[in-house]
């Protein structure tokens, strides 16, 4: 029996070790605004940007995005009466993974993106 379940777990492993990396920038934003179209957003100026690895795709000092804020674990979308008011300061991440979306059924390279306020 354990050399059945031995030649199984590979199999389990395998695809772990093919999930690629979030890339993630530490940032601090001064709000600027907010957006309503194409859907509720807040606008900001990077202020201050660290990428982790060095070699990610981080906005640059200065930039304004636009971005809906979520939770520290980016598992929930921050009610809008919590959001920040234009003139503060907030440090947030954002993180993204490059792949491949599916969702017509044809593959195509998209970005996952996430803006979790605080660190």
């Amino acid at each position: 029996m354990k050399v059945a379940a031995g030649l199984f777990l590979p199999l389990f492993i395998a695809p772990c070790t093919q999930a690629a990396n979030w890339q993630v920038c530490r940032m601090e934003v001064e709000i600027t605004g907010r957006v309503t179209q194409p859907h509720p957003a807040l606008k900001g100026r990077v202020e201050s940007v660290k990428a982790q690895p060095a070699s990610t795709e981080c906005p640059i000092r200065g930039e304004v995005i636009a971005f809906a804020p979520e939770s520290a674990d980016y598992q929930s979308m921050i009610a809008r009466r919590h959001w920040p008011k234009p003139g503060q300061r907030v440090w947030m991440r954002y993180q993204y993974l490059d792949g491949e979306c599916k969702n017509d059924g044809n593959p195509k390279p998209c970005r996952i993106q996430h803006y979790p306020m605080g660190w």
